[in-house]
């Protein structure tokens, strides 16, 4: 028969505990002032994967309107002759390439 639910495992809390031992004994045989740039920010970018929560991908969700596959009219915009009305705007005319 195996162990009750909520037990402990004997053997993964004995090899836990000796590794806390070993890790805290290493840091503290390290002496910061003797290493190199390099080797600090190495000893920090692992630190920090340890002590930091690690943040969550976020989607973005946008909403888009859905476009047509295929476009079903293009109007060609072309100057009036001898149009010099006040708005720019008025001196174009559209056609639709379907009228021509």
């Amino acid at each position: 028969m195996g162990r009750t639910a909520g037990t402990p495992n004997k053997v993964t809390a004995e090899v836990k505990g000796k590794l806390e031992n070993l890790i805290g004994g290493i840091v503290e045989s390290l002496d910061i002032n003797e290493m190199n740039t390099n080797q600090r920010i190495k000893v920090l970018q692992i630190a920090l994967q340890y002590t930091l929560p690690r943040l969550q991908a976020t989607l973005i969700k946008e909403e888009h309107e859905d476009q047509p596959l295929f476009v079903e009219d293009i109007v060609v915009y072309s100057r009036k002759e001898n149009s010099n009305e006040e708005k720019w705007e008025d001196n174009f005319e559209g056609t639709s390439i379907n009228d021509l």
